[in-house]
């Protein structure tokens, strides 16, 4: 666990040594505790030392240990100072408020350089319910914290010159560019990863995300040479792996290295793996139901959507997610909540080329011819080599069955236009 026990008496050095790991770090301070029901006070610190726990799961951060975070408890706190005090960019506070029966959790992420307040949530539960709810309230406050604290990071880095950026910061504005999904922006953010290696050889995290982002541009053809970046990220993700067995974005970047490109059973078992690490990241979850849904059980992958959905209902990567669960609804014929699922998608996110083909789909299961040559047109809008030539050739490199289901429905309707990119 990336957990760092400092406090208002640590050493210069180990605050120094925090700062310069490029790394976000965040310190959850106990949750005030407002009640004249004095003996349930102890649920403010469990919930509180709950999220320190999920968080810490989370390799992107460095999470304040509690013996550290809890020196706070029952003062009154200057976020800035806390946050000098413990050298972390990002902290949490909130309350437990219990009136009669009802309970009510809030919670706030403050970046301590400038007291400003990134987020703020607050979960209303009945308190006879809390003890089956408390695991719900807190994977909910971790999973959507590790999503705010990664959006505020990516923007930090992209409002970053590109010349004061440390290895963590290059990472950070590849991933808010490889959010784009097309050719440009896939190239831009393999370039900023390789930056970052310049930097840092040795650096895991990188290794792990351009293994993924070299697999990704290879299989929706952003690449010139597919074969040799698949080559690639097989070395570095091993590497990757090599070095830290155990880390959940390694163990991520080669999951899904191997799911897309024909290694599917191998894929999954590391996905597993990654998710038992780090069970409350939605793109570990999407990743692994997309695995199983290409692989030949969308069923499951489904459910692992589903969790996705509920967990980081506000997800960056919500468009992502909505994409292959309409993927998977079109395998398992249900066509209409699949076009719904696209749809879903397509208000996050237009621009993902894939998200059009599955609509295409979808509208096509249901007799909708029309509607589904104008997706396949739009899908050539937002990416002009959209075509069933390479439609075929990606998914008979990715899907266990080639590709079937989609083919049968789109093969006799598609436009004779659209049918290579020449």
């Amino acid at each position: 666990m990336a957990v760092l026990a400092l406090g208002p008496d640590s050493s210069e050095q180990n605050i120094d040594n925090l700062a310069t790991t490029g790394k976000p770090s965040v310190a959850v301070l106990p949750l005030d505790y407002i009640s004249d029901d004095e003996s349930q006070a102890f649920l403010a610190d469990a919930i509180a030392e709950d999220v320190i726990t999920l968080l810490s799961r989370n390799p992107r951060f460095f999470v304040i240990a509690r013996n550290s975070s809890f020196t706070y408890k029952g003062q009154a706190v200057d976020i800035r100072q806390v946050g000098e005090e413990l050298g972390v960019r990002y902290v949490v506070e909130g309350s437990v408020r219990k009136t009669g029966e009802q309970l009510r959790v809030t919670v706030q992420l403050i970046d301590s350089t400038n007291g400003q307040h990134l987020w703020a949530e607050q979960y209303d539960r009945p308190f006879a319910e809390i003890y089956d709810l408390q695991d719900e309230i807190t994977n909910g406050i971790a999973a959507a914290l590790g999503d705010e604290i990664f959006t505020a990071e990516i923007a930090r880095a992209y409002a970053t010159p590109g010349d004061n950026l440390d290895a963590w910061g290059l990472v950070m504005r590849a991933n808010r560019m490889q959010q784009g999904f097309n050719r440009e922006s896939s190239i831009a953010a393999i370039s900023s990863i390789r930056d970052a290696l310049d930097l840092d050889p040795d650096y895991t995290l990188a290794k792990s995300e351009l293994a993924r982002m070299l697999c990704i541009g290879a299989v929706n053809n952003y690449s010139d040479n597919p074969a040799r970046d698949i080559a690639e990220a097989y070395i570095l993700g091993e590497a990757a792996l090599q070095s830290a067995p155990n880390d959940p974005m390694a163990l991520l970047a080669l999951g899904s290295c191997y799911s897309f490109s024909g290694r599917g059973e191998e894929g999954i078992r590391l996905l597993e793996k990654a998710i038992s690490k780090q069970p409350n990241d939605a793109f570990v979850l999407t990743m692994l139901g997309l695995a199983l849904t290409r692989n030949g059980d969308p069923t499951r992958g489904l459910s692992y959507f589903y969790q996705a959905l509920l967990i980081s209902p506000k997800s960056p990567s919500l468009y992502f997610v909505e994409t292959f669960r309409a993927a998977a609804l079109n395998e398992l014929k249900r066509h209409t909540e699949a076009e719904q699922a696209a749809n879903n998608a397509l208000k996050s996110y237009g621009g993902y080329s894939a998200t059009w083909i599955h609509l295409a789909v979808a509208r096509a299961g249901q007799g909708n011819k029309e509607g589904a040559i104008q997706a396949l047109y739009n899908g050539r809008k937002v990416d002009p080599k959209v075509s069933l030539e390479r439609a075929k050739a990606v998914f008979t490199l990715v899907d266990l069955n080639k590709g079937k289901t989609i083919f049968s429905l789109l093969e006799p309707i598609w436009p004779e236009d659209l049918l290579t990119t020449e």
